[in-house]
């Protein structure tokens, strides 16, 4: 007998009906095998390392001149003391160790390179000076005048100042000038009635270094012609200033606050593409030392006072990281930063208005600067000292920051 054709309805049911039995074998056999091993996982990513910190007993400076180019300076603290020079290619993923000597006076340096091959570097008061023409690879001593250098600054690889005093002597003595690198100093003379650091003596600071010449110091230089020197003159603080390379000085006496008494020291910084930035501190009596902040955009003949952030504290008493309290560092010619453990403000309109913008990373407090308008660095260190510090960055104008390695001494 002849078997009827499926009907298409039909045709089409064989594959479910085939389905639904091979689900049922699988269902029992599951059931029937509890044990069945199950599918490996993939392994768990290991969990990713803590950005190093540099360890208590070293102060440290950086100097980036890209978003991914920068140096770190690391001077002990306590004797015996070395110092140390890193470099980073990478955005501080890592650092390669360029140069470890002995540092005659512990914890005072500062690095500075104008390009991606040139540089100076600056240890201990007395000064001890090294320069660099291949990136660092190479470092090779400047010879100094017989004298105790007190400070120097370069405005490029060639030209840079230098003040210095007799040794075992307290009083400055000598200025002096090289426009080959430090191969040779010529001296100049020293800005008429001028008196050195306000105190009369070689300074406090010593070296102009670390977190101060970032900021401010007495003397700097932003190209080979224009200088500003900041000292004490006939009636007070004063600025003065050089188109020549320091061969002659121009005073400029700066605002007296009202009821202040004393002035006690004065610094000098540089604005960003032209002008000028002033710190004084002054004691009024019965009163803490405070200290304020004026800006000259025409060469000094005018002076706008800066109006610090209402709620930093001020004065020499205070809690914040830094001489002046409130030294200024800046994004650009509008964009403004001033910090104090616990709080990082901004300014959009040149120091005249500020907010809070401060960010924490645990518990660290950040002192930022730029490389451009997106890209900066900043050092991270605990508000108490004997901690150690960090280094974090940032690539959107500082609203955020990441963590990074900083370099450690081996």
């Amino acid at each position: 007998m002849d078997t009827p054709e499926p009907s298409r309805r039909g045709r089409r049911a064989v594959p479910l009906i085939a389905g639904l039995l091979a689900a049922v074998v699988f269902a029992s056999l599951i059931y029937l095998h509890p044990t069945l091993p199950s599918l490996p996982k993939p392994p768990a990513a290991p969990p990713s390392p803590s950005p190093a910190t540099i360890p208590a007993g070293y102060s440290h400076q950086y100097d980036f001149i890209s978003a991914t180019t920068g140096w770190a300076l690391l001077v002990g603290t306590s004797p015996p003391t070395r110092f140390y020079v890193y470099r980073t290619t990478d955005g501080a993923k890592h650092w390669t160790m360029q140069l470890s000597a002995d540092a005659a006076i512990p914890g005072f340096g500062e690095v500075k390179f104008f390009d991606s091959k040139r540089g100076v570097i600056g240890i201990g008061s007395p000064v001890r000076l090294y320069r660099t023409s291949d990136g660092g690879t190479h470092w090779d001593p400047v010879p100094l005048p017989p004298y105790q250098v007190n400070l120097v600054t370069f405005s490029d690889p060639s030209h840079g100042w230098l003040l210095a005093s007799e040794r075992d002597q307290g009083l400055l003595r000598h200025f002096l000038v090289t426009i080959d690198g430090g191969s040779t100093w010529t001296e100049l003379a020293w800005p008429k009635g001028a008196a050195w650091a306000n105190n009369g003596g070689a300074g406090e600071w010593g070296v102009c270094a670390g977190l101060w010449s970032r900021f401010a110091c007495h003397l700097q230089f932003r190209r080979p012609g224009e200088g500003w020197l900041a000292a004490a003159g006939a009636s007070g603080p004063t600025v003065y200033s050089t188109v020549d390379g320091g061969a002659s000085w121009e005073p400029h006496d700066l605002p007296r606050p009202a009821g202040a008494d004393v002035a006690i020291e004065s610094f000098v910084g540089l604005l960003p593409g032209a002008g000028v930035i002033a710190y004084t501190d002054y004691c009024v009596p019965g009163d803490p030392c405070n200290s304020f902040a004026y800006t000259s955009i025409d060469g000094g003949t005018t002076w706008r006072s800066v109006t610090p952030p209402a709620d930093c504290p001020r004065g020499r008493s205070s809690p914040c990281p830094s001489l002046p309290p409130w030294l200024v560092t800046f994004q650009d010619a509008s964009h403004w930063w001033v910090a104090s453990p616990g709080t990082v403000w901004e300014s959009s309109d040149a120091g005249q208005s500020w907010k809070s913008v401060y960010e924490q990373l645990d518990n660290w407090v950040i002192q930022p600067q730029f490389v451009d308008v997106k890209h900066g660095w900043a050092d991270l260190f605990m508000s108490a000292e004997g901690q150690a510090s960090g280094l974090a960055m940032t690539s959107d104008g500082g609203l955020h920051w990441t963590q990074v390695n900083a370099p450690r001494p081996s």
